[in-house]
């Protein structure tokens, strides 16, 4: 019985070296440059580090990313005062700069009677070929309509406590001002519609 085991575990131990020795790294056995690397490493820090850590600088705190849109190249950070967006290269691999203005929290506490259940901002020639339309939402905000950009519905995402973030994305330098917004309850009734500009 101990011979077949013994047996057993030379096997094992074979078949596992078999498998490290086949399936290892391999080096690469052309002479690179000494002062210029062959092939460049992968970033030492993910996406979410670099892109919090210039929110900190930026804005004093970081404290989450809320949303990656890898189709928009854009970033959704939180700090402490409010949400902004950030635009990422084409790969999706690196920070590339912040879309003023921020939504901030206070402010659209404060502002709840003068702008009703939305609130929107419009950045035009963020980059070349591209702008976008984006704001807070209330939970009552249930369908909203960028009508003066042909009746879109923009993306929407729920940061906490009845609150939300919109946006929509353009492939061109500038979208239609002002931007007019109509906004649905939960029953398709209407409780907003109106403009505001830039």
């Amino acid at each position: 019985m101990s011979k077949k085991l013994l047996i057993a575990a030379l096997c094992l131990v074979s078949i596992v070296l078999i498998y490290f020795l086949a399936f290892r790294p391999t080096n690469p056995t052309s002479p690179t440059s000494p002062t210029k690397p062959a092939i460049s490493g992968p970033p030492t820090t993910s996406l979410e580090e670099r892109v919090c850590e210039k929110v900190s600088t930026q804005f004093g705190d970081c404290k989450k990313i809320l949303l990656f849109d890898a189709n928009s190249n854009l970033v959704f950070a939180e700090s402490s005062s409010g949400i902004i967006p950030v635009l990422t290269n084409k790969e999706f691999t690196d920070f590339k700069k912040f879309i003023y203005p921020e939504m901030n929290f206070q402010e659209f506490r404060e502002e709840k009677e003068e702008r009703g259940p939305i609130e929107w901002r419009a950045k035009n020639s963020a980059q070349k070929d591209f702008s976008i339309i984006y704001g807070f939402a209330e939970d009552e905000a249930k369908t909203i309509v960028i009508n003066s950009e042909g009746n879109i519905q923009p993306n929407k995402f729920f940061v906490r406590d009845n609150l939300w973030v919109w946006y929509a994305t353009f492939q061109k330098d500038k979208v239609k001002l002002p931007v007019d917004v109509t906004v649905y309850n939960a029953d398709g009734q209407i409780i907003y519609g109106g403009n505001e500009q830039e």
